[in-house]
């Protein structure tokens, strides 16, 4: 017989095949965010920060001025003011309760505005000149607060880099961002088989259903269009048409899996819109022409 010695036995077990091929790498439950309760304390913050912004600015001009200039463009600084704030302080809170970072949690996904930059832009220029044209055809206010401060080229500027840099950014944050998955998310729990097999797939996946997304798609279009409603003078036209824009952007960035496809559409859209008022008036130049 041999005098080899004889391999020691090693027991192996069975890996986890629920989660990752490699335990080391199983994360854990899926993790469903933003749920709706990270929605609300975005926009409880953006709330209290939007009018303590309104309160500080109007405060320091009526102190600087014996009487206060009921001025838009006042309202527009306190705006952006307010904006900027509600995405510093999301960058610093929410990473923290994710525990992953802010981008990956909104599912921002630069990737994808690389790959498909020349589609967001071309669909925001034509869903642009569709939204302008079908105003021809639906009652619109005589003005507006958008109009009140296309008075000069200074507030026109101002209104532009506002309306095509800052605001797309914060508002597809809000609503493409947190507002859109949030509704996803509670419509697919309320949903769920209460079964074995259903909370499985809840705790393995934070894939949201075909019907969810159209759910949260349609109902998180509706503060969106409202959002605008005091610029546009509460008028059903133009607020309809908005919500329509809205869908769209929530279908892009439902196909893309992208909050960034959405924003570069939706500062095409903004852009255009700009950039007929610029041709119109002669580089803001001539902007009584518009009223004409």
């Amino acid at each position: 017989m041999s005098n080899l010695p004889i391999p020691e036995v090693v027991e192996v077990k069975a890996l986890d095949i629920q989660h990752d091929t490699d335990p080391a790498q199983d994360h854990g439950p899926a993790k469903h965010i933003p749920h709706l309760g990270h929605a609300v304390l975005f926009f409880a913050m953006a709330f209290f920060l939007v009018n303590l912004c309104a309160l500080i600015v109007f405060s320091a001009v009526h102190i600087h001025l014996e009487t206060m200039p009921q001025h838009p463009g006042i309202a527009l600084a306190s705006q952006a003011l307010a904006y900027v704030l509600v995405l510093a302080a999301s960058a610093w809170i929410f990473p923290r309760l994710w525990e992953r970072s802010f981008l990956h949690g909104i599912q921002w996904n630069a990737l994808a505005v690389h790959r498909r930059w020349y589609w967001m832009m071309a669909g925001g220029v034509l869903l642009s000149v569709a939204s302008q044209t079908a105003e021809r055809f639906l009652p619109t206010p005589p003005t507006s607060i958008f109009d009140n401060l296309l008075k000069t080229q200074h507030s026109a500027w101002l209104l532009a880099a506002f309306a095509v840099l800052l605001a797309p950014v914060t508002e597809e944050i809000a609503f493409r961002g947190f507002l859109l998955p949030a509704l996803a998310t509670a419509y697919d729990w309320l949903s769920l088989e209460r079964t074995p097999a259903g909370f499985e797939r809840w705790q393995n996946s934070s894939l949201h259903s075909t019907s969810a997304l159209l759910f949260a798609a349609i109902f998180s279009s509706v503060p969106f269009a409202l959002l605008h409603s005091d610029q546009l003078s509460h008028a059903w036209g133009p607020l309809g048409i908005l919500y329509g824009v809205s869908v769209v952007l929530c279908f892009v960035r439902i196909r893309t899996h992208s909050v960034a496809c959405s924003v570069l559409m939706h500062a095409t859209y903004n852009f255009t819109i700009f950039a007929v008022i610029y041709i119109s008036s002669g580089g803001f130049h001539h902007l009584d022409k518009l009223s004409r």
